[in-house]
């Protein structure tokens, strides 16, 4: 025994067998046990000389393809493309696997198909290196992208992109005697180009949106809070023209780009998550501090399966945004400028509007009209649940969902850009049919005559003309 294994390492014959065993396992031929015997023979090797030789002839075939066509009599050069874009993505630009993420969001069951996903990445890509809608002069210029997700409309579909700018210029304010004294700010700029993993306002990113993969972007103003409190209030399908009025019974600051612009933040702010532990809140609260929310510790973080990220009930997702307070935004503002009296001087604005916990589970979260929980979970494929991602939805925003796997999350809406409200639309119900009257003088059958028998002067009958008269009016 000790012999034949001596002589199957000296002559290689374990190792050849054990790749012939595996190449019939992995391609499981049917073929006769006679040729049995030209699956073992090794393949020829090739020479360092036919390989020069094969490059060779690949060079030989593909000269033709590089020659230029002569051009026919009056036919003038084609043009330069004018939208190239280049192989790479720049070093200072980060676009993110997009590819894998629409594959990610696929197994959710939320997909686009092949094509149009590609699509949508040549576009994320083309906005990346063009940087459409900045100011160029002053430094503005896009640096990071994210497909943000896909609003539905009655003659066009809205596709938006979630974009961060270096050297962004600040919202400008109103003059100080234009300013009412309940005006109210919006949210401040996202300052800082590096990537942001939890968004403390709603104008934290800028947005741009197009109604087809390829056709040109628009970038969407900052929102502001009077239109996000008007927003709450407006629910009609968007048309899919950013220029078209807000024809709704309730009334709305601004067009369809407003509205938009509104609705997205809306959805942000109550559907953007990360699971348990990618995030850790670095927020000094005894030294009274801002509040700061960035990624945990390396190593700290070891991923989920697709089964623990199911477990709403042991916070397996966390909130990555600040909700939408009230007075219409992330961060409450003094309008009146109250101040402490001196006898308390810890004491804090009792009209100040409180946000949610950072980080806060989405198990807590409450949805009293819709009678169900807010969220739901469950894994993508039941079949094989050690090996599929998670998907958690949302029940208020139907289209809001997050996928995830590991180290890997997807967040991502694709909906009508409606909130359920938990209560359809029913028209009233109408009465039942009452029967006729049985008082001759309400019957208007021309076959009775009861209104003769009414004894009403203004139903008399009219008299019989005479022969040779015209007949009475």
């Amino acid at each position: 025994m000790a012999q034949m294994e001596t002589l199957l390492k000296d002559t290689g014959l374990d190792l050849h067998l054990q790749e012939t065993l595996l190449h019939l396992i992995d391609m499981q031929p049917k073929i006769h046990p006679d040729f049995l015997e030209s699956i073992t023979v090794k393949p020829p090797t090739k020479t360092v000389e036919y390989i020069a030789k094969e490059l060779e002839q690949c060079k030989l075939d593909v000269q033709p393809l590089k020659d230029e066509v002569p051009l026919a009599e009056g036919e003038e050069p084609p043009a330069e493309p004018e939208d190239l874009l280049p192989a790479m993505v720049p070093d200072d630009l980060f676009l993110g696997d997009v590819l894998s993420e629409f594959a990610m969001l696929e197994k959710a069951g939320l997909g686009f198909g092949k094509e149009e996903n590609y699509k949508m990445f040549l576009a994320l890509k083309k906005l990346l290196v063009k940087s459409p809608g900045v100011n160029a002069e002053a430094g503005e210029k896009i640096v990071r992208v994210r497909m943000w997700g896909k609003i539905f409309g009655q003659n066009a579909d809205y596709y938006i992109a979630e974009c961060s700018l270096a050297e962004r210029k600040p919202i400008p304010a109103l003059p100080e005697g234009e300013q009412p004294r309940s005006w109210v700010p919006p949210d401040p700029i996202g300052e800082t180009a590096e990537e942001c993993f939890f968004m403390s306002s709603t104008n934290q990113f800028v947005y741009y949106v197009c109604n087809a993969p390829g056709k040109p972007w628009t970038r969407l103003a900052d929102t502001s809070p009077e239109s996000l409190i008007q927003a709450k209030y407006v629910r009609r399908y968007l048309t899919g023209d950013l220029s078209a009025p807000v024809l709704s019974k309730n009334p709305f600051p601004g067009k369809e780009a407003d509205l938009l612009r509104a609705n997205i933040a809306r959805i942000t702010s109550d559907t953007r998550v990360a699971p348990r532990g990618h995030l850790a809140d670095t927020t000094d609260y005894e030294g009274g501090g801002d509040l700061e929310v960035g990624l945990s510790e390396a190593g700290s973080f070891l991923g989920m399966t697709g089964q623990a990220l199911c477990e709403l009930a042991k916070s397996s997702w966390v909130h990555a945004s600040l909700d939408i307070l009230p007075q219409g935004r992330n961060k409450y503002h003094d309008v009146y400028g109250w101040t402490p009296p001196d006898d308390k001087p810890d004491l804090k604005d009792p009209r100040a509007q409180k946000n949610r916990p950072a980080l806060q589970s989405v198990y807590l979260d409450k949805a009293p009209t819709l009678g169900a929980p807010a969220w739901s979970a469950h894994v993508c494929s039941p079949k094989a649940p050690q090996y599929s991602p998670g998907v958690v939805r949302s029940n208020l925003w139907p289209g809001a969902l997050s996928v995830g796997w590991g180290y890997t999350f997807v967040n991502f809406y694709c909906g009508w850009g409606l909130q359920e409200t938990g209560t359809m639309f029913a028209p009233p119900v109408t009465f039942i049919v009452q029967p006729e009257p049985e008082k001759l003088e309400f019957a208007r059958n021309a076959k009775c005559q009861g209104w003769i028998l009414s004894g009403d002067l203004n139903l008399e009958a009219p008299p019989k003309p005479v022969e040779g008269e015209a007949a009475a009016e």
